[in-house]
């Protein structure tokens, strides 16, 4: 029954539910998020498929059941992982995201852009970032995210998106010092004189989930799992700021299938 409703679905999202909940998940120490991802969907799959609803939207592995919080002490942070430079997925991203916590906005969304970045020319570089930048303006204009940021942007092409934002500039850089010790000083000096944050982080610089994140989604899901891929994936985390404790983490994936 599983693989049957499965293969007559043409896409899916699969959220984890808060991972902070999972001892053995939040112990473990990931080399970076896609890690993390791979390690739930290897738990999820050894309880067995059988309690997924494959009706439901998203399809949910577990609960993230925030009734009990304080909606007015909680920061909300969404990290979206882009395969591409769609306009469509990051405000598909945010929408799902606000529904599923059952939260009126997000306090932070922050984009790793797609690996095709790093061959492309600035201009092209700028033109397809502000594809996907100025949706979510949009919808910080209309109160559903507080602040954008950006990850692993160097100082020449945060410049250039700053400059050329039409209403909200960045004012997260999450970067990764893997491979130096230190944040580039220009990039610090930039970041002080625009008011941006600058947070280290281990996530992978591109979207590359881990070379068995497939076969963890079969066990999940059953072999009708291989006829699709994943479009985006992002990872929601939310704090208690009276307390400085993460109250839940998770991950939204998101899977099309293959044309043929």
């Amino acid at each position: 029954m599983l693989e049957k409703k499965l293969s007559e679905r043409k896409s899916f999202t699969v959220d984890t539910g808060n991972l902070a909940q999972y001892t053995e998940l939040m112990m473990k120490r990931h080399v970076n998020s896609s890690a993390e991802l791979t390690a739930a969907f290897a738990k999820f799959a050894k309880e067995g498929p059988g309690k997924l609803n494959l009706d439901s939207e998203p399809i949910s592995l577990s609960a993230c059941d925030l009734d009990d919080v304080d909606k007015a002490d909680i920061k909300t942070t969404l990290k979206v992982f882009l395969p591409t430079f769609s306009p469509k997925l990051t405000p598909e991203a945010v929408e799902l995201s606000l529904r599923e916590l059952k939260l009126g906005s997000i306090s932070q969304v922050i984009l790793q852009f797609p690996k095709q970045q790093e061959d492309m020319e600035d201009e092209k570089w700028l033109e397809a970032v502000l594809r996907v930048w100025c949706p979510l303006e949009k919808m910080a204009e209309n109160g559903k995210i507080h602040v954008l940021g950006v990850s692993d942007t160097d100082v020449e092409r945060l410049r250039l998106l700053c400059e050329n934002a039409e209403k909200d500039p960045p004012k997260i850089d999450h970067y990764s010092i893997d491979g130096c010790c230190a944040v580039p000083s220009e990039l610090v000096e930039f970041a002080k004189l625009h008011d941006i944050q600058l947070l280290t982080h281990n996530d992978a610089r591109t979207f590359d989930l881990c070379p068995n994140f497939k076969e963890e989604s079969v066990k999940l899901f059953g072999e009708s799992i291989r006829d699709f891929t994943v479009t985006w994936a992002a990872r929601y985390t939310i704090w208690l700021r009276s307390r400085s404790v993460m109250a839940a983490k998770g991950y939204l994936v998101h899977f099309e299938k293959e044309i043929q």
